[in-house]
């Protein structure tokens, strides 16, 4: 079975059938260049060839109308617009990048400072407690003369424990030694309480 074609259809077949046989060749408008076919117009009225007079659309043969013009300049501009704000958007963020890379490079810059100067505390706490380990071993091996002299003077032998009377140190007088009944009693204070 044929496809059925619209009345509309049809006319127009037959009216680009009457532009090829009566019109002329033009140069091509944008359809027909983009196709290959050739562009053809009534004498009488140009405003469309053939080809779009079958197809049913638009046809731009007697040039672009003054709002063509118009929509391409505005489009044209638009992209302008669209590229300095991009341009605009790139250079702040690479003016960001920069701010940030210099950031992190004081950032290690201070953190390789700190860590110099906590190494130089401890190589210096580390050199001090090497001087005063030498000072205590070098005084410990040599005492002075009177120092030693001192000590023995006031060496007294009784002040030691007697192995026969180990609780020889004892003072039976003080309040813990005193009365062996009072074991577990408080001592008294010196405030009243």
């Amino acid at each position: 079975m044929p496809p059925v074609r619209s009345k509309k259809y049809k006319e127009r077949v037959e009216l680009a059938l009457i532009i090829e046989s009566e019109g002329f060749e033009m140069p091509p408008c944008t359809y027909c260049e983009k196709h290959s076919y050739r562009c053809i117009v009534a004498k009488e009225n140009f405003n469309r060839c053939s080809e779009c007079v079958r197809r049913g659309q638009r046809c731009d043969i007697s040039g672009p109308t003054s709002r063509d013009m118009t929509s391409i300049i505005q489009e044209q501009e638009r992209l302008d617009r669209e590229r300095e704000e991009t341009l605009s958007k790139l250079l702040r963020l690479d003016k960001q990048q920069r701010f940030l890379r210099g950031r992190a490079s004081e950032m290690i810059r201070r953190g390789l400072k700190t860590m110099d100067e906590l190494d130089d505390a401890e190589e210096k706490e580390r050199l001090d407690k090497e001087r005063i380990g030498k000072g205590q071993s070098n005084s410990g091996l040599s005492m002075p003369a009177e120092a030693s002299s001192n000590v023995l003077d006031n060496f007294d032998p009784s002040s030691f424990l007697s192995p026969s009377d180990p609780f020889s140190f004892q003072n039976s007088s003080g309040p813990f030694w005193g009365d062996p009944d009072s074991v577990g009693e408080m001592p008294p204070t010196s405030q009243d309480s």
